[in-house]
């Protein structure tokens, strides 16, 4: 005879089944309940930065680790202090939207103010816990048994450790890692040799005479900078690019040139934040616009292409030797990133700047010698020759048994989003291949990956998830659409870039434009993933369902959301002001 249970005893002891005979156990838990989870993110720069910002604000139950091997934040705004060094996008839209700065000094910023920006916002918002400067990744393997990154890291003792997690960011960027160029008798130099990476503290070109290697953005804004000081200067073009103004030129001052904001600009931006923001999106506006003289055939391409040209040759002063060597002739404005390059055209033509369009035979303790064999001696020999532009990380990162170094020697296969390689499970980018960094400023972008990121990252938390790796087909799909797509593009032209590697080599370039990108960020393609789940799930992907209750009955949010929030705020209300109007009434 069954005795029946009491309605409390059958509270207090349930005798419903927990889990069955295939071994599928309900976990006892309100769905929505954050497991803990531990994440490395490598490198200190803005995207780290963004990424430490919204742990620390948005994230539950998330141990955060960022290795940055820099003795300070900011990235390569900390690492390139050449003189001239600035940023050609407005400083108002190279910022981060949650910490807006009103004061700054300049429409285009000094890379020293960019710097201090991102530094003050690790203080700001107290975010140095999470950084371990000094720190530089050697290694990193997955685990498959356990489910995790293993981290191999350099300290500033030299001592290698390791520290696993569940989740690894590479978080980098893609112009980090500079090398010296291959030339003949480079070191065999006995004055200043110098990179603009690594530009030495103290060393100015104030009446000396400097030898400039690179003609490419940074060599274009050193040059700039040091000819009005310098004895003299030597230079040297090797193919041509397209210098234009600045981005967002329509509001900078005059020929798109930068000018100082005034204290009334300063002033109405800290008391009207709506204006503020309103300036910012006008601009950002113009910036995304942009992306139409890309496109091949547009009469956006066809202004774009007439304009550059023309202003080449007037900023040129006819000079036809400096013409024929700078101004493309096989590729249209964009299949590189436009160089901004205020002053630098017109230095070119200035008495103390000689201009070689033949390469020199090699470097010699006392200088060069020119193509033709003559020694010239200089004082400064800087090399503005930028960085390794393969996409490949700075330190193997082996899954499977197969080192992304190498998967990614000649070119990045199997890339999806510029977030995810096929084959790599937890493993996450800012800026990977396929990313958007042919136009515009880099933040709001470095923001939209962070969001992307946020939502994986309380996804594994909240749904019992081990494990997310981008399905094979996806990726396939994904490079098979860009590869047809960039065809369209300038970006196909004859040139070769950074996000380039040769004239016959697709782009590397994320596949649409950068509102695109964002509204792909906003809503991630969670189905384009492989996932494997925590082991009682034995493979339920509903586990997370738990108790049949969720979190936001226990956690003070509105249960009745779904009617509207009172207020905006997703808060339980308090009903006690109208309850006794309704309670009792017969």
């Amino acid at each position: 005879m069954t005795v029946p249970l009491s309605p409390r005893k059958l509270f207090e002891s349930p005798a419903w089944p927990h889990s069955n005979e295939r071994g599928y156990t309900l976990p006892d838990q309100p769905m929505g309940t954050a497991r803990p989870l531990k994440v490395i993110a490598v490198g200190g720069g803005m995207s780290g930065i963004c990424l430490a910002h919204s742990i620390a604000t948005e994230g539950q139950g998330i141990e955060l680790d960022i290795y940055e091997m820099g003795a300070g934040y900011g990235g390569t705004w900390f690492w390139n202090t050449y003189p001239g060094v600035r940023c050609d996008i407005p400083s108002v839209n190279y910022q981060m939207s949650f910490s807006p700065k009103p004061d700054w000094p300049e429409f285009y910023a000094t890379g020293g103010d960019i710097q201090e920006y991102y530094e003050g916002v690790v203080h700001k918002f107290s975010l140095e816990k999470y950084f371990h400067l000094s720190h530089e990744v050697v290694g990193a393997d997955w685990l498959t048994e356990e489910s995790r990154w293993r981290v191999k890291v350099r300290g500033p003792d030299g001592a290698v450790f390791t520290n696993d997690c569940d989740v690894l960011f590479n978080v980098g960027g893609v112009l980090n890692l500079w090398k010296w160029p291959n030339i003949k008798g480079l070191h065999s130099f006995k004055g200043d040799l110098c990179h603009t990476a690594r530009w030495p503290k103290g060393l100015d070109a104030k009446g000396k005479r400097i030898a400039v290697i690179g003609s490419g953005s940074s060599g274009i804004q050193l040059l700039a900078h040091v000819q009005p000081e310098a004895e003299q200067v030597f230079h040297w073009i090797r193919s041509p690019t397209w210098i234009t103004a600045a981005f967002a030129q329509d509001f900078a001052g005059v020929g798109g040139k930068n000018y100082k904001y005034t204290d009334e600009h300063k002033a109405k931006f800290a008391a009207d934040p709506v204006h503020g923001l309103k300036y910012r999106k006008m601009m950002e506006s113009e910036l995304n616009k942009r992306f139409k003289f890309i496109v091949q055939g547009t009469p956006e391409q066809k202004r774009a292409l007439e304009f550059a040209d023309a202003d080449m040759r007037q900023k040129l002063k006819g000079n036809q030797r400096l013409i024929d060597a700078l101004v493309p002739t096989k590729f249209v404005v964009g299949c590189r990133r436009p160089t901004p390059g205020n002053g630098y055209l017109e230095a070119l033509n200035e008495p103390n700047v000689q201009v070689y369009t033949e390469m020199f035979q090699q470097i010699t303790e006392k200088g060069f010698l020119d193509a033709e064999g003559n020694e010239v001696e200089v004082d400064i020999v800087a090399c503005a020759t930028g960085f390794d532009t393969t996409y490949k990380p700075s330190f193997p990162v082996i899954a499977n048994g197969v080192n992304l170094q190498d998967k990614w020697n000649t070119y990045p296969t199997d890339t999806y989003m510029s977030t995810s390689v096929a084959g790599y499970p937890n493993y996450l980018m800012y800026f990977g291949p396929f990313g958007p960094t042919g136009h515009g400023s880099g933040a709001p972008v470095i923001e939209a990956y962070t969001r992307y990121a946020m939502k994986f990252l309380k996804k594994l938390q909240t749904e019992g998830i081990k494990t997310f790796t981008v399905k094979d087909k996806a990726a396939a799909d994904f490079n098979e659409h860009a590869a047809l797509y960039l065809k369209r593009t300038a970006w196909a032209g004859n040139c070769s870039s950074w996000f380039k590697p040769g004239p016959d080599v697709p782009p590397v370039m994320f596949p649409g434009n950068r509102v695109l990108f964002m509204e792909m960020m906003h809503n991630p393609r969670f189905e384009d993933f492989d996932y494997e789940y925590e082991k009682s799930y034995v493979g339920n992907r509903f586990g997370y369902f738990g108790n049949g209750f969720t979190m936001r009955e226990e956690d003070g949010r509105d249960t009745t959301y779904y009617y509207g929030l009172l207020d905006g705020k997703d808060e339980q209300p308090d009903y006690e002001d109208i309850r006794p109007l309704y309670v009792g009434l017969s």
